[in-house]
């Protein structure tokens, strides 16, 4: 009897720790848009208190869309300065919840998540153990799509969120005045850049000063690695 209760409650545990691991991806809280106005005497004396103003664009965590807003950015006839960092963000991670012998193996069921329409890797773990990636998001929205794909497929997979360190890049602009800042800031708004912020100088270079790079550095830091060979061929190590 006793030996019942304790088996029992093992396979309780279990039950209650599966549950745990299979949570779905903790979504960010959506935030509204925030509009504050200032009354006038305000803004002259945030003008009067600092001469030097930046305007300066929301985070981006890829190459692409970095490089599809400086091309915006000039389109408008601005001349954008990259912020490059690297920064601490929530990484959604999902694979194959099997871990195979062989690359043999691993293929073949990466074969299987590509004809369902999801995009694979494959990854090695070590010398005799092999994973298949299902996909590695920076944004809760995308990941939920992900998940949403995946629960279709009914097939198991397994879910981890973590930080890590990324390349992140950001866009300001040559300093100015408050007048001609508040211009550039609404002129990025109606433009549908979103997200940028105002800043004195003096907080900007706290905080960039150190970040800012040249034309050429932001050309290298958008160029993709050179592609390796597909994870599905069978010459790919």
């Amino acid at each position: 009897m006793i030996k019942r209760i304790m088996i029992s409650i093992s396979l309780c545990l279990c039950a209650l720790l599966a549950w745990f691991a299979w949570q779905r991806p903790a979504a960010a809280p959506v935030q509204g848009s925030v509009r504050i106005h200032l009354p006038d005497e305000v803004w002259q004396a945030e003008a009067a208190r600092h001469a030097q103003w930046r305007v300066v664009t929301r985070r981006l965590v890829s190459r692409a869309s970095a490089n599809t807003l400086h091309y915006r950015l000039s389109q408008l006839q601005l001349s954008p300065i990259a912020i490059l960092r690297t920064e601490e963000v929530v990484l959604h991670a999902f694979d194959d919840a099997r871990l195979y012998a062989s690359r043999g193996e691993a293929v073949a069921a990466a074969v299987m998540w590509r004809q369902a329409g999801i995009e694979v890797n494959i990854i090695r773990v070590n010398q005799s153990l092999y994973m298949v990636g299902l996909g590695r998001l920076y944004q809760d929205r995308y990941a939920e799509l992900l998940q949403q794909r995946l629960d279709r497929e009914g097939r198991p997979y397994r879910y981890e969120r973590r930080i890590v360190p990324i390349p992140t890049w950001r866009f300001t602009f040559a300093a100015t005045d408050m007048v001609a800042a508040r211009v550039l800031w609404k002129k990025l708004e109606a433009s549908g850049v979103m997200m940028p912020v105002m800043m004195p100088e003096v907080r900007f270079q706290l905080l960039y000063g150190s970040s800012l790079a040249t034309p050429d550095e932001f050309g290298r830091s958008v160029q993709r690695p050179q592609p390796a060979a597909s994870p599905l061929s069978p010459s790919a190590g």
